[in-house]
């Protein structure tokens, strides 16, 4: 205490010296490195001047041996560990055929040469349906096998599970979300204003008028273009739809775009196309929000269907079936 002498410390306040023994005094290192704390007889024999020959040098108050000059000792090197090369690894076997038919192409090479080209994922997302729906691993399936199926007049489900392999699971799963989603919007009542279809063709007409860059002619076959779509999304419908109606109009204008994948539209009316969609999913989500994951599943799956499907189509056939 100040103007008192020093007094011992309490035996609960006390640290341990570097020693071991009790602390009663810190010892400040004359070149400024972190302090030692020393037990009394440790601090007298610090204290003292190294007595050793001019081969050695003097302590000049530094205790022999401390933590600081373990700590100043230098690092003993590590010897290098040798590199290991990788194992080479073995390449994978050809896809096994599908059904007995020609040997399906991997999901992962069908999926490298459709992302060679950059499309917006307006409608979804092929490699999340992929994943979501655990076929990620899974061979494609027979193309041609479900093109001669379908050319035969057979229902594209079964021509689907003459085929095998993702397509099958596609259809399947393609039915069970469509019913399960048609099952909740009709059991709700609530109305959505048609303006979420009329009011993005609206715009993009006024945006086509405007376009100063856009030759007439040009400018004439859209807004006909546009007015004919509208006409057809409207026919039967009043100032106001239902959940369940508002979902097959989001369907058509899906089925109409190809899902986004190569559609055989206009360059200007695509992206029309894409914000009338997602006007339709948007309310259909804020009105009945349990369709929302389902929905997104539903698109997932028909963009990797349409993407699928573009394969045999790049290659010559054709083969377009709606689910």
């Amino acid at each position: 205490m100040p103007g008192k002498p020093a007094q011992r410390l309490a035996a609960h306040y006390q640290l341990e010296c570097d020693y071991g023994t009790p602390v009663i005094t810190i010892y400040k290192e004359s070149d400024g490195n972190d302090p030692v704390y020393l037990c009394e007889s440790h601090v007298t024999e610090v204290a003292r001047p190294a007595k050793n020959g001019a081969g050695d040098r003097s302590t000049n108050g530094k205790p022999t041996s401390s933590r600081a000059q373990e700590r100043a000792e230098p690092e003993v090197a590590k010897p290098a560990v040798p590199k290991r090369e990788a194992p080479a690894v073995a390449k994978p076997e050809a896809p096994a055929t599908v059904n007995g038919g020609a040997a399906a192409k991997p999901a992962s090479a069908i999926k490298d040469s459709l992302r060679a080209r950059d499309r917006v994922l307006t409608y979804g997302d092929s490699a999340k349906a992929q994943v979501d729906e655990a076929i990620w691993n899974l061979p494609t399936g027979d193309y041609e096998l479900y093109r001669t199926a379908v050319e035969s007049g057979k229902p594209a489900n079964e021509a689907a599970e003459a085929a095998g392999g993702q397509i099958a699971i596609i259809h399947r799963k393609l039915a069970e979300y469509k019913t399960k989603i048609e099952t909740l919007l009709s059991e709700s009542s609530v109305k959505i204003k048609a303006e979420v279809v009329n009011k993005p063709l609206e715009q993009a007409t006024l945006d086509i008028i405007g376009n100063d860059g856009l030759a007439e002619a040009k400018k004439d076959a859209a807004i006909d273009a546009l007015g004919a779509l509208q006409e057809s999304l409207n026919r039967g419908l009043g100032q106001e739809i239902s959940p369940l109606e508002a979902h097959k109009i989001a369907q058509m204008i899906g089925e109409r775009a190809n899902w986004g994948v190569s559609a055989d539209l206009p360059e200007e009316l695509k992206p029309v196309y894409g914000a009338v969609y997602g006007n339709l999913k948007n309310a259909i989500s804020a009105t009945v929000p349990d369709t929302t994951a389902l929905f997104e599943r539903l698109a997932n799956l028909h963009v990797l269907k349409a993407e699928l499907e573009t394969v045999p189509q790049r290659q010559g056939q054709s083969v377009s079936v709606t689910a």
